[in-house]
């Protein structure tokens, strides 16, 4: 508990070239790891590590903190596993704000207000629905993030604390992990090449402007 409160604190070692680059910035947030692992306030981290370990290893390299694609230019994804729920906020702020500072933030977390075996992209500026790691984000970044909400469902009988600190059991395991989180992916895929797409209109439309110039 005490290590999932000083790393939000920690400062982190600033890489001057991380911010040469505009990119999309994918995080998970949760509880610290192993300790939280594998429970419904960690989903997030559990679509992330699919994502790193199963659908994208073929193209991702990790350099500190972070990783890298080979497929994708424009991705950068951090699993935020080291701090507390409700502290999310500060350590985002130390590793998002290394990057340029037109990049875009999206992050990956449980969402009670939808069943399990649903999810949501939700805009900037959309409201956290009291989820506190949300909450400690808005702190921050307001109206500047997107999110995508992977539904938990609401207790029946246990408290919401007692509920989302509690583990998937076998059968939910099996919904996340064959059904919503392969959806996931395939958005996130979409929301990346609508990326790069733009990426790439706009750097036309930089060297077109460019060979103007020099042709005047």
């Amino acid at each position: 508990m005490l290590r999932g409160f000083v790393n939000a604190y920690w400062p982190v070692k600033a890489d001057p070239y991380l911010q040469l680059t505009r990119c999309l910035f994918v995080c998970s947030i949760g509880n610290p790891e192993p300790q939280y692992k594998g429970t419904k306030h960690n989903v997030g981290h559990r679509v992330m590590d699919q994502l790193i370990h199963n659908y994208w290893k073929d193209h991702l390299y990790k350099e500190g903190s972070y990783y890298y694609s080979r497929k994708y230019p424009n991705l950068v994804l951090f699993k935020s596993d080291s701090t507390l729920m409700n502290l999310q906020g500060k350590t985002m702020s130390k590793h998002f704000q290394q990057f340029h500072k037109q990049s875009r933030l999206i992050v990956l977390h449980d969402d009670l207000e939808r069943d399990l075996g649903k999810f949501q992209v939700r805009k900037p500026g959309t409201s956290s629905r009291g989820h506190n790691g949300l909450k400690s984000i808005d702190g921050i970044y307001k109206d500047k993030y997107s999110k995508i909400a992977i539904g938990i469902g609401r207790p029946t009988s246990k408290t919401v604390t007692n509920y989302v600190l509690s583990k998937f059991d076998a059968k939910e395991q099996e919904v996340l992990d064959f059904d919503v989180i392969p959806k996931v992916v395939k958005e996130l895929e979409d929301i990346i090449e609508d990326d790069l797409d733009y990426l790439r209109k706009e750097r036309k439309e930089v060297m077109s402007s460019y060979a103007g110039d020099k042709r005047g």
